[in-house]
């Protein structure tokens, strides 16, 4: 067990299992636009495979998202959550208009070259928000009233101490798109059978 010094002090404990929660700054609700959702997917996909943690569930809700995982050996679960929220925040900037798009051709080849093994991820991740892009513009034209995108400052999280708190856990963020009033086949949840791919077995 350490300490992480961060905006708050945080436990961190090998080999654990972390339930999360972070919002959106002033509780805006970017994520009743379904693009803004789908974005997160994109995130969460992307980031799973560079950081390599067991995710068991996971719920997007207007201006919030929750997660129970397990980092993995390399990356912590500081490393994890500032990868999923700066990448978020910026490709939602993009989207939006207010960052530019990745670099094209050359630029962007030399740039990617330093993702080594992982440059055909991002280079998939970069056609995904240039499409992306594209439907937002198509939808909206420009970015109208939508203010630039933020995160609150930190993360909440509490590390599961038994299998009974990972049950209430899980059970707690499978409720919650009804204590939430969204409808019951919310998009983005754990248990949509299209995001499938995204859940491990706790074991």
């Amino acid at each position: 067990m350490k300490f992480h010094r961060d905006s708050q002090k945080r436990i961190i404990i090998d080999d654990c299992v972390f339930f999360v929660t972070t919002k959106t700054y002033n509780n805006h609700p970017f994520f009743k636009e379904p693009l803004f959702g789908d974005l997160f997917i994109e995130n969460l996909t992307l980031c799973k495979q560079l950081k390599k943690f067991d995710l068991y569930a996971w719920f997007l809700g207007y201006d919030h998202f929750h997660l129970l995982l397990k980092p993995g050996e390399e990356f912590g679960l500081s490393d994890v959550m500032f990868s999923i929220k700066k990448q978020f925040s910026h490709d939602i900037n993009r989207v939006v208009g207010f960052n530019e798009l990745y670099p094209h051709q050359s630029k962007a080849d030399k740039r990617l070259s330093a993702f080594g093994k992982h440059r055909e991820l991002f280079l998939q991740h970069h056609k995904n928000i240039e499409n992306l892009k594209t439907q937002f513009l198509q939808k909206y034209e420009t970015h109208q009233n939508i203010p630039i995108f933020q995160w609150q400052l930190s993360f909440h999280d509490h590390y599961i101490r038994s299998k009974q708190d990972f049950n209430n856990h899980w059970g707690y963020i499978k409720q919650n798109p009804t204590r939430h009033n969204l409808t019951h086949n919310w998009k983005y949840h754990f248990l949509n059978p299209n995001y499938e791919y995204l859940i491990d077995n706790f074991l």
